[in-house]
Parts: C-alpha cells; structure tokens; sequence
C-alpha cells in the first residue's frame, strides 16, 4: 500500500519548514524550492500517511489534527539526521554545523555571551544561533524539540525536560532616580505604597518576584498595585527610568543603571530573592554532539 511507504526526511522537512513559515510561499523561499515542489512534497506525505495534514485559511496554512501531531515527531526526525551526521563527524575528530540555543531575557543578555564565547574557542567551527522568548516559551520549544537545549529562569516541572542549574542572580527592588520615594530602605508594609511595573506572564523573572511577595506578604501580595506590564526586562528597566513604578529586577539587569543613577535600588527588610537560571535539554538526552559539549561546559 501506498501509504506504508517509508517516509522521505525531505518531505518530513518540508512540512515542518510549512508549519512554521505557515505559507507555501514562504516555505518555498525558506528551502530555496519552488512553490508547485512543496505542494507536491506535502501531498505525497499526506498520501504516504494516509492523512490531511494541512489546511489552508484567510491567515495562512495551519495544521490539521493530524498535522498537529506529526509536529514533534518530525521535529525529532529531523534532529535525529542531524545527530547522526554530526555523530560521524565527532567520530573523525570534528564537531562542526549549527547549535540553535533558546534563552530567556537575562540568560541571552548577560549570561550566555560569557559561556559561549569559551564555547567557540573550542568550536570554532559550530554556528551559534541565540533565539530569545520568555522562560516558558522557550521550555516548550525544548520540550517540543523545536530547540537542543535552553536557558531559562525557573526549572521546568515536568518529566520531559531535564533542568540543570548554571547560574545566580538576585532580584533588587528599584526605582527611577527621580521617584518621590527617597528612603534607601523601607520596611515590608512600606511595598503598598508603591505601584509596580511587572513582568509578563510566563517570565521567571516575574515568577520569582510572585514567589518571594507572596512569602513576605502573604496574602496582601495580592493587593499591591500594578500599573503596567512589560514584555521584557529592557521595557522594564524603560519603564522604571522613565517614572512609571517601581520594579523587582535582575541586579544583572539593573547595575549599570545603578551606576548611572538613573534608577536607585532600595533595600526591603526580609526581602532577599535569589534565583537560579537553568540550561534545560530534553530528558531522552538525544543531543547532537554540538549540544552535549556546551550542556557539559556549562556544567563545569
């Protein structure tokens, strides 16, 4: 039967380049192939498989259910020829190809430069490609096998990612330098005076300074006043230089701020937030030879 037919990692590749282009068009560019080609790569998978695994509508080309569940797999078939390419490579003394790596706001800017730039003085010859989303964002991308390996401000719970810490930081309360508040130091109860600029949803960042309000207030963490939400720690330090509240921030983030003056730190009483950040990988360990050497430099 025809749809027993092995499947074609060419055509496996050309699905998952259409998901996430979400245009033939798109797709097409994206593999330097031509539109009719990727048409009829994708109809000849659905015919192998036996399945309608595209859809198109007003917004572009989304999967269907069964598309939807060939997603993973192919993205893991796809890592797999990769893995075994590179494999035999390490096998003749070479690691060379591209690592793709995930990080979360903090990690990409003040973490990561630092390890892989001793990454590259021992592979010179790995393409390095840092992609940046929110700490949940990019454990699912890992999960998913969308991405090898991440960086992200909380350890995922869940069996399918296996989580290792690699660094520290803490969390610093700060206010614009020209803020109405000119104690440096205040008490607890002092935070209910204040209005915040917070996180996102889905921030570690924002994770850990729920976390430590909530241990300090209790319930009245729950009453403090938000003025706004940002999507990133550079919006955030914007927003707290600019007057707009106050902020509970990566000291990473906040020091040359501080230095500058233009934001000021101020001490809370039995406030101290320390954080981990966390380089994430897939639990199975299906990692391309690229992925385990920086996974293990990083562990030194």
């Amino acid at each position: 039967m025809r749809e027993r037919d092995p499947l074609s990692l060419r055509q496996i590749a050309v699905f998952v380049a259409l998901i996430d282009q979400r245009s033939f068009t798109k797709a097409a560019q994206s593999l330097g192939l031509s539109q009719s080609t990727v048409s009829g790569h994708i109809a000849d998978l659905e015919q192998r498989l036996g399945a309608r695994l595209v859809e198109r509508e007003r917004g572009g080309v989304r999967p269907t259910s069964a598309g939807s569940a060939l997603i993973r797999p192919a993205r893991e078939m796809l890592q797999a020829e990769r893995n075994a390419r590179m494999a035999i490579d390490e096998h003749a003394g070479l690691i060379h190809g591209e690592l793709r790596i995930g990080a979360s706001t903090i990690p990409a800017s003040y973490i990561l430069p630092e390890l892989l730039g001793r990454f590259h003085e021992s592979h010179a010859n790995i393409r390095l490609t840092v992609e940046t989303g929110d700490s949940g964002e990019i454990t699912e991308r890992v999960q998913n096998a969308d991405l090898e390996i991440g960086v992200v401000g909380f350890a995922p719970n869940h069996a399918a990612v296996h989580a290792h810490a690699v660094a520290r930081d803490r969390l610093v309360l700060v206010v614009g330098g020209n803020h109405p508040l000119k104690k440096s130091r205040i008490d607890a109860t002092e935070l209910a005076e204040l209005e915040f600029v917070m996180r996102e949803k889905g921030s570690g960042t924002r994770a850990a300074a729920q976390q430590a309000l909530n241990e300090l207030l209790g319930d009245a963490a729950g009453a403090l006043r938000v003025r706004c939400h940002v999507g990133s720690t550079e919006a955030q330090r914007a927003a707290v230089r600019a007057g707009l509240g106050a902020a509970l921030i990566s000291s990473l983030a906040a020091s040359n701020d501080v230095a500058q003056k233009s934001i000021r730190e101020i001490k809370v009483k039995g406030l101290d937030v320390t954080r981990e950040f966390f380089l994430i990988t897939r639990a199975d360990n299906h990692l391309s030879p690229a992925a385990r050497a920086l996974r293990d430099l990083a562990s030194r």
